[in-house]
């Protein structure tokens, strides 16, 4: 299974659900303003509901997406009612529920079949983020979709541009997941390529190869900022700077990864995609390119701003790995090997007088972060007992 915070989005990449009738199609191309959050990209739509009520949204776009998702405020919001039992998946209630109608930037875009759930314990917003729902690109697969990180624009067409860019070598098989192929370390791998991945991930069993035939690829024990995806066990994952990839033409130094168990991609995703795939390619690298997906012919293209990608700098912040409080907030799951005073287990409640309780992960980790030795005040609860802890931030990776 996929293991990031979007919502469980490909246990349900087979599932068919009834869908309703929608507005016609798309007549031309629609290009809408896209944010970056972590490095995954989120653009506003148009929802419409029971009896043609419109609701605005903020959404993440996920080419690794299985099902729409939608916040149990915002399903109630459109008149939504669930069409069926709920279903549980990672401890979270999902219900079945008829698809709205779709608009991005007025214009009215078919889904490909509108399986949609109600993501009932997810009251306003999802995983931890600031959107109230989740697209999955595999719905949008009648269309040509760009992502272009650069300009933080995307758009939906009819047919590619001829100036969309050096076309990738790329399978979209039955889940309407892309796996595209690079080169690391002397070896082609294919890769799913995930918008709505916030790091690059791949297989421990592989970064660990890599790491002990390249010991200069700079390692940590964890995983921070970006790479932190608020799931279990993220403590005891391993993040890596690959030296080099290559995809295509392209060359992508000194980029970062972070593992996942052994087998998740190699069987599972591999099965379900259809092809052997080994990670999956997230914002870390996508940030410098335009990537256009035709998914009628199959196809990915890729441009990139000047001639070479921008170096990835250190990540510097207090070097902690947080994960999803039992109600809100976050806990802290494990430390850096030079944090000291912040303990595995502390519940975090503020960054520098920000209280973090409510608030989307994306700007924990900003507040977080910082140069090199300057000092962020934590306040916690340990043990029932509120303190406030002096720490340092540091290049973790």
């Amino acid at each position: 299974m996929r293991l990031r915070t979007s919502l469980f989005a490909a246990f349900f990449a087979f599932v068919s659900f009834a869908t309703s009738a929608h507005e016609n199609d798309m007549h031309h191309a629609v290009t809408v303003p896209m944010q970056l959050e972590l490095g995954r990209p989120y653009i506003d739509v148009t929802l419409v509901g029971t009896g043609g009520k419109t609701v605005r949204a903020h959404a993440w776009v996920d080419t690794g997406g299985g099902a729409i998702l939608l916040s149990a405020g915002l399903a109630r919001k459109l008149g939504l009612e669930a069409t069926g039992k709920p279903v549980r998946e990672q401890g979270h209630a999902l219900a079945p529920v008829r698809a709205p109608a779709l608009r991005i930037g007025g214009e009215p875009i078919k889904w490909a079949k509108g399986v949609a759930f109600i993501a009932l314990d997810e009251a306003t917003m999802l995983s931890s983020s600031d959107a109230q729902m989740q697209i999955p690109a595999r719905e949008l697969r009648d269309h040509v979709v760009t992502f272009n990180y650069p300009a933080r624009t995307f758009s939906v067409a009819e047919q590619a541009q001829p100036d969309a860019g050096a076309p990738m070598k790329t399978y979209i098989g039955d889940s309407g997941m892309p796996v595209v192929w690079l080169s690391i370390a002397d070896r082609t791998e294919g890769f799913l390529l995930d918008t709505g991945g916030q790091f690059t991930m791949v297989s421990g069993a592989k970064l660990h190869d890599w790491g002990s035939r390249h010991p200069a690829w700079k390692q940590a024990a964890g995983a921070y900022g970006p790479a932190n995806m608020l799931l279990p066990h993220e403590d005891r994952l391993e993040m890596l700077r690959v030296g080099e990839m290559k995809w295509g033409p392209f060359i992508i130094r000194d980029v970062g990864a972070v593992s996942r168990p052994a087998g998740v991609y190699e069987k599972w995703m591999s099965q379900m995609l259809g092809q052997a795939v080994i990670g999956s390619i997230g914002g870390n690298v996508l940030r410098d390119f335009c990537v256009t997906i035709d998914y009628p012919a199959g196809k990915v293209h890729l441009q990139r701003e000047g001639s070479s990608a921008r170096p990835h700098p250190p990540l510097a912040m207090v070097g902690v790995t947080l994960i999803n409080a039992p109600h809100d907030g976050y806990d802290i799951a494990g430390t850096a090997n030079d944090v000291r005073d912040v303990h595995p287990g502390d519940r975090l409640m503020a960054v520098d007088g920000h209280e973090v309780t409510s608030m989307p992960y994306f700007r924990v980790a900003a507040w977080l972060s910082g140069k090199p030795g300057e000092t962020r005040k934590l306040a916690v609860i340990r043990d029932g007992k509120a303190m406030t802890i002096k720490a340092s931030v540091r290049s973790v990776f």
